[in-house]
């Protein structure tokens, strides 16, 4: 049986690094197209743009490793089949369940060498990568401005376009978000119907011309039921040291992909906690507000929210007296529900962080568990193409890797926007795939055992029938 594994690991291991290259490829053009694009305009050195390059592998890697796994069993399985070497193995009493075992060992320490990749290499180079991005767009921010997208010119200012001329600097749609400080869950939102984008080269600054827009802000953090529009017809905003050389900024904040498990277990923790503090924060603002709405309903405590000190005034000034305490009491009801609308709002922010910071942990134990499960697909699968050649061994890879990539990402999606447990997010599809290619594998090793098929009971009619003398017997 060792000859036996160590043939089934070796025949799988070429399909493996064929797959692995190929995918990483095809999962690095539109990289290559972008990044060429934007190191020509900015002129980033040769050697900072190979180490993008380089860097933006990690990403890939944890996509297609799995997809090779796949790959590897569909064309070596396939491969063996067609040689009839699957049949000749068979022959000897050598089960798929033999053949499973190799393969299933080695698709595991592919999987467990993964997920070490994406809790120590994967955040760390992930976090390079955006410094180092984030860097070459502080060379130029204006050039990275890209059309109905949202654009980081730094971590306080956010500039999003609908269209843009490049030679004129023309811009329509406009759209900035401008932060006090990052983190801010309250940004100041100007929107423009068109301006203009004006780079100063010696100043490194650059100006941004608004005509025909408006300014929302909240001028006070701690009153949120104040809410502040101004129109204007043409606004200025200039923005200082935007253009400056290369320099390595040692930016420290982390995104989810940059975190490893220990880091995103905290993370998530922390937005756990805010959720807890938040929540009381609601309960207690809708306590006083359903308090004082019976205060104000109830004769024997409306005193108390009219605040009456002295007894109210006689004659035809009394409705006036009560109409202005009521609008008093009124309004104070009204910015004491805005407050808890608005607590209510950053509950529904830190729970989507939390989602989004349990989804990521998920993923880097969903996306190598995933070599295992293939590994468990592929083999029935090959074995029933085996006659139709390696092109259909990579179209089958690639269309159960799509589903499984569509499951993945649309889970994704769902869990951040809270519709769906972060959990059932990243492990649906392997659950889905590992349900169908149990029943898969079964089967084809119960149809294809020669042994079963030898040992099976005559019927009834053919028992007493003798059976055909052999070519020795008849001699």
């Amino acid at each position: 049986m060792y000859l036996i594994n160590s043939h089934l690991l070796r025949s799988a291991a070429g399909p493996f690094f064929f797959g692995w290259f190929v995918i990483t490829f095809l999962l690095m053009i539109d990289v290559l197209f972008r990044y060429v694009d934007l190191f020509v305009s900015k002129g980033v050195p040769f050697f900072l743009a190979t180490k993008v390059l380089g860097l933006s592998l990690g990403y890939t890697f944890a996509l297609s490793i799995p997809m090779a796994v796949l790959i590897a069993i569909l064309m070596s399985v396939g491969q063996l089949a067609t040689d009839h070497e699957i049949t000749a193995m068979k022959a000897c009493g050598i089960s798929l369940w033999a053949v499973l075992r190799p393969l299933l060992f080695g698709a595991a320490i592919i999987g467990a060498g993964l997920t070490a990749y994406n809790h120590y290499v994967f955040p760390k180079s992930n976090h390079t990568l955006a410094n180092l991005l984030y860097d070459i767009n502080r060379k130029k921010p204006m050039l990275e401005i890209r059309e109905n997208q949202f654009t980081d010119m730094s971590d306080r200012l956010t500039i999003f376009v609908a269209q843009k001329d490049d030679l004129t600097g023309e811009i329509q749609d406009v759209k900035i978000l401008e932060k006090e400080q990052p983190g801010d869950l309250s940004p100041r939102v100007t929107i423009a119907a068109h301006g203009r984008i004006i780079p100063d080269h010696d100043t490194d600054s650059m100006l941004i011309e608004l005509y025909d827009g408006e300014i929302h802000e909240q001028p006070d953090k701690e009153e949120p039921d104040k809410y502040q529009v101004i129109r204007f017809g043409q606004h200025n905003l200039h923005l200082e040291n935007m253009e400056r050389d290369f320099k390595e900024s040692g930016r420290k904040a982390r995104g989810d992909r940059e975190m490893d498990l220990h880091d995103l277990k905290a993370a998530a923790a922390k937005e756990h906690e805010d959720q807890i503090r938040v929540g009381e924060r609601v309960v207690g603002l809708a306590g006083t507000f359903v308090e004082r709405q019976f205060q104000t309903l109830d004769p024997e405590k409306r005193h108390i929210r009219l605040g009456q000190s002295a007894a109210p005034p006689p004659g035809p000034q009394l409705d006036a007296f009560f109409d202005r305490k009521m609008r008093l009491t009124r309004t104070g009801i009204e910015r004491m529900a805005e407050r808890s609308r608005h607590q209510q709002r950053l509950l529904e922010q830190y729970i989507a962080r939390e989602n989004r910071y349990n989804v990521e942990f998920h993923k880097k134990f969903a996306i190598p568990f995933a070599c295992v499960i293939f590994a468990l697909l592929g083999i029935p699968m090959a074995v029933t193409t085996s006659r139709s050649g390696k092109g259909v061994s990579v179209s089958l890879a690639l269309a159960v890797y799509l589903v499984y990539y569509l499951f993945l990402m649309g889970g994704e999606k769902l869990a951040d926007r809270g519709r769906l447990d972060p959990f059932v997010a990243m492990w649906a599809a392997n659950f889905l795939l590992l349900g169908l290619g149990i029943p898969m594998f079964i089967k084809a090793a119960r149809e294809s055992s020669l042994l079963s098929l030898s040992l099976k009971p005559k019927s009834g009619d053919d028992a007493g029938k003798p059976t055909d003398p052999t070519p020795l017997e008849t001699a």
